[in-house]
């Protein structure tokens, strides 16, 4: 008796491939591979690997610090600091921890925000809004209109930002 589970290979879909037959290896598989062995080498010698490990830190702190001076201007300044955040967690296992934490709780605050009725996300939305209207205006304020912003008929005089 044949088992109903059991499947012939001439009973799969008309034109089933796997990804990898439809096509081809990943590009970017040979890149990563190399990265990796280049990586290992690099770790093999300590004097080498506390040099590797210094200027990731190095690089990620960077990024981490352009991104907080970023948050409160319009723009991805928390996604930049997450990426800092990836780049030293590749080295520094409490920044592995530390990036775990900040996407539970984003993962988290998605699916609550999601789950609320839409007039609450609207009104978070639109907070969101004034608030960086807000900062832009406050930074404009601060620093004035750049000299190749059009002249906008008396809408920046309005606004006391010229």
């Amino acid at each position: 008796m044949v088992c109903v589970t059991e499947r012939s290979p001439d009973k799969r879909p008309k034109g089933w491939l796997s990804r990898r037959h439809k096509h081809g290896r990943r590009p970017w598989r040979r890149f990563r591979l190399s990265f990796l062995r280049w990586r290992m080498g690099v770790t093999a010698n300590p004097h080498t690997a506390r040099l590797y490990k210094i200027i990731v830190g190095g690089v990620g702190t960077l990024i981490v610090l352009i991104g907080l001076v970023l948050v409160p201007l319009p723009g991805p300044g928390w996604l930049i600091v997450i990426i800092g955040l990836f780049v030293i967690s590749t080295e520094f296992h409490w920044a592995r921890h530390l990036l775990h934490f900040v996407r539970v709780r984003v993962e988290a605050w998605t699916h609550w925000i999601m789950r609320q009725p839409l007039w609450v996300r609207w009104t978070v939305g639109a907070l969101t809004a004034a608030f960086v209207a807000v900062v832009v205006w406050l930074t404009l304020r601060l620093i004035g209109i750049p000299d190749w912003v059009p002249d906008l008929g008396g809408i920046l005089e309005a606004l006391n930002l010229r």
